[in-house]
């Protein structure tokens, strides 16, 4: 069994079992006689749609440009604060739903000495609590069921006592109302701001032979039985169409004839909450009445149908198991971290991404889906300067293509918005966005922060996970869906780029989210063309080329992108625009330059390492092919660990993908034991300081990439093992070409590798040196053996 377990509850959320299936998610605490349940739902956003574009941008922008080429940095940024900036500057905050608050009566004391423990099942996808007191063992479990789009809970009683609590559903002043939902259940409900969606939750609960349910005002209350089912879900009006809406509200303000404007809004709240209430109760229907056996059952299907497509073993990964995971991560901390520990960080990754992107919902944000603030760190928005991208780095190589599709369709929602973005304030085609977006695909500047705000380049960035997905699919369909798309967010950049010394540069941009220190002493963050936006243009740029061959004809099939003509004269301006970009330079010291001149760093140890974009995740850096840039980005590692870099989770964990690319396992792994040591919470959960999940997920990229890297000309075997992982195997792993890699090694060297083809399938198959072509048709597989 992989689980992290605990001999004591939680005392704060990040002790707390996090359990998700897409679109709920819980923190279960795990407490003896109360209990806390701290829950969200994904679509919890407060406020509407906010047209937030400046007016003032693009009569401004000349001389922006101008100012900077001029290298009067303040002057610039002076400018932008008030010219740029959003209007108002910021989006809105991704909320918790609240709490479920369960008081325990009746239990008889304390539990007996040892008998506490609870844990999450990786495999299965559940918390258990149990103990026991008295005579009687009390055992909780909890999960978070897709096919039912409900949090199930069991608490049984074996032995004299029986179980007995009252029940509250809690969101402080942030609602509504609450109600009764009959005898056995009760429901919280409320809005979410001016144009923000109606909400509601509600809990039922159901006892299994004896006992008595019962409501008592706000209250659900259970007594005298052997075990009881809870029964929880929650919805918002964001999953339901404008039409659809507009006909509850048409019919209730039809009905009740002539009313004033106010009462004809307060009308359409009442009917909207009437309108969802019903759809929970229809989702009460269809599970309330099965057993429970049935329900965990479809759950551990749906759950394992994702989760058991990859396993990765390792030798001596279970030496450990008997310790619970606070205390395992004690010894890390002392720098004793065993083996298990950083496969179990691995399993928990996996875990984390089925249980808060799932194909049809929202994205994972800076939390995932559990956030237990109404106004969270940095709102729990999608940060698209590198951390909402970090959460999708693993999925398609840990067999998870699925759960790349909720970040994929927001970026429907950015190209929309990003298209007024780029006309109104930049007077460009295409579309554009910075470094934040929200659940409405916001694309203006996002705070008034020059190191991070003035940055142009959120949905370039976003649009390399489409041909990403396609490069591991070979899904054509998606492909013809795809195109449009990267190639509308290149014709920004055929507009916006304009021309220095020759090369065309982004202006203005920032490095995120860095500062420089030119030779006259003057600081500044915004400039002209920094390294990171020529690297990401040049994988953008080369993923909409390489998207347009393989769609030959039929890219011009219902092709559509507003303001272009001729795709194909499109493909040329995209084509000369790359090859007019900045190349990636090295510094006089040895090191990737991050400006296109070679700045002091104000900050040599920052979290970001922009520059390196190109080694991880383009990959246009790399020691087979490129070992001079890939000897430059290691001194550029060392330089910035040497003055603390990587001192956040998710930098760490972006720290190991640079040295899993440069193969260099030893201190890829270094790094896993200090992200374990050091920026990781009792429950597993990426420490930033606080909580942020990008590093789980960055955690599990680097992983896959000591096991296996491939792009569209070799695939690499076991590129960076470490001397901790001398035997192993791992299956499922998925490579660019739409084939999966299953292999072995004993002592850290290879034993045998199976390569299975989804779609023809020919490449290059590298092991320490040794080359092997590997040719094969849809549908068939081989071994290779070096």
């Amino acid at each position: 069994m992989s689980r992290l377990w605990y001999r004591h509850p939680a005392k704060e959320w990040e002790e707390a079992l996090p359990i998700g299936n897409g679109r709920l998610g819980a923190m279960v605490f795990g407490g003896i006689h109360a209990e806390r349940i701290q829950v969200n739902e994904e679509s919890m956003w407060y406020g509407g749609k906010v047209n937030r574009i400046n007016p003032d941008f693009q009569k401004n922008l000349p001389n922006i440009r101008s100012l900077l080429a001029e290298g009067r940095i303040a002057e610039a940024e002076r400018l932008m604060d008030r010219a740029m900036s959003g209007c108002p500057d910021g989006m809105h905050p991704y909320q918790t739903l609240g709490d479920i608050n369960i008081q325990f009566t009746d239990m008889g004391g304390e539990p007996v000495e040892d008998s506490y423990v609870r844990w999450l099942d990786l495999d299965n996808s559940e918390t258990v609590t149990s103990f026991q007191i008295g005579a009687t063992v009390y055992e909780r479990q909890i999960l978070a069921s897709k096919p039912a789009d409900c949090i199930l809970m069991r608490f049984t009683a074996e032995g004299p006592e029986k179980v007995n609590f009252s029940v509250r559903l809690r969101r402080w002043c942030y609602f509504d109302g609450v109600r009764q939902w009959g005898d056995d259940g009760i429901c919280l409900y409320g809005n979410l701001g001016r144009g923000g969606y109606e909400f509601a939750m509600a809990l039922r609960a159901r006892v299994v032979g004896e006992g008595i349910v019962r409501t008592v005002g706000e209250c659900l209350e259970v007594e005298g039985a052997k075990e009881v089912l809870l029964y929880f879900t929650a919805d918002t009006t964001y999953h339901y169409s404008d039409g659809e809406l507009t006909e509850v509200t048409r019919k209730a303000c039809e009905e009740a004839g002539e009313i004033t404007f106010a009462q004809r809004e307060r009308l359409c709240q009442e009917a909207l909450q009437t309108f969802l209430q019903e759809r929970l109760s229809e989702r009460f229907d269809k599970v309330m009445g099965r057993k429970y056996k049935a329900l965990l059952a479809e759950h551990l299907r749906d759950y394992q149908s994702l989760y058991q497509r990859f396993a990765f073993e390792l030798e001596d990964a279970q030496e450990y198991d008997a310790f619970p995971t606070d205390k395992r991560l004690e010894r890390a901390k002392n720098g004793r971290a065993d083996v298990g520990l950083g496969k179990l960080l691995f399993d928990f990754g996996r875990y984390l991404s089925i249980s808060c992107s799932r194909e049809g919902g929202l994205p994972a944000t800076l939390q995932g889906l559990w956030n237990k603030d109404f106004n969270p760190p940095w709102d729990s928005k999608y940060t698209i300067n590198i951390n909402a991208e970090m959460n999708y780095w693993h999925v398609e190589s840990c067999n998870l293509s699925e759960c790349h599709m909720p970040l994929l369709e927001l970026i429907t929602k950015v190209q929309k918005n990003g298209r007024v973005t780029a006309r109104e304030m930049y007077g460009c085609r295409g579309f554009v966005a910075h470094h934040n977006t929200d659940i409405h695909g916001d694309s203006a500047p996002q705070d008034i922060w020059y190191p991070g705000s003035y940055w142009p380049m959120g949905a370039a960035w976003l649009c390399t996970h489409l041909w990403m997905h396609y490069q591991y699919t070979r899904d054509m369909d998606f492909l013809k869906k795809a195109f449009p798309v990267m190639a509308e967010s290149a014709l920004f950049f055929v507009d916006f780029l304009i021309e220095r010394d020759g090369y065309l540069v982004t202006s203005p941009s920032v490095s995120p989210e860095n500062t420089y220190r030119l030779p006259n002493g003057q600081t500044g963050s915004c400039c002209e063309g920094p390294t990171m936006d020529n690297q990401i243009l040049r994988h953008l740029f080369g993923g909409c080329l390489e998207a347009w061959k393989e769609l030959g004809q039929t890219a011009y099939e219902g092709c559509e992108i507003p303001g272009v003509e001729d795709i194909a004269g499109l493909m040329q301006e995209i084509a000369d625009c790359r090859d007019r970009l900045h190349p990636t330079k090295i510094s006089s010291s040895g090191r990737i330059m991050e400006w296109p001149e070679d700045f002091e760093e104000v900050e040599p140890g920052h979290r970001h390492i922009s520059h390196l974009y190109g080694l991880y995740p383009a990959g246009e850096i790399t020691m087979d092919g490129t070992p001079d840039l890939a000897a430059a980005a290691a001194r550029t590692l060392e330089y910035r660990l040497s003055h603390g870099g990587g001192h956040t989770g998710w930098s760490r964990a972006w720290i190991m993908n640079h040295y899993a690319s440069l193969w260099d396992g030893e201190t890829a792994y270094q790094n896993i034991e200090a992200m374990l040591g050091q920026s990781t919470y009792p429950n597993l959960f990426d420490k930033h300081p606080p909580f942020q999940i990008d590093g789980n997920f960055g955690a599990c990229a680097a992983m896959c990439g000591m096991l296996a890297q491939s792009n569209e000309e070799r695939c690499v075997l076991l590129p960076a093992l470490p001397g901790a992982w001398k035997t192993g195997c791992v299956r499922g792993l998925r490579l660019v070409g739409n084939a999966e890699l299953s292999m072995g090694w004993q002592d850290g060297r290879l034993t045998e590798a199976v390569i299975q083809a989804d779609s023809d399938y020919d490449t290059i198959v590298m092991y320490h040196g040794e080359k092997k072509r590997v040719t094969l048709k849809a549908g068939t597989s081989c071994i290779v053996s070096f």
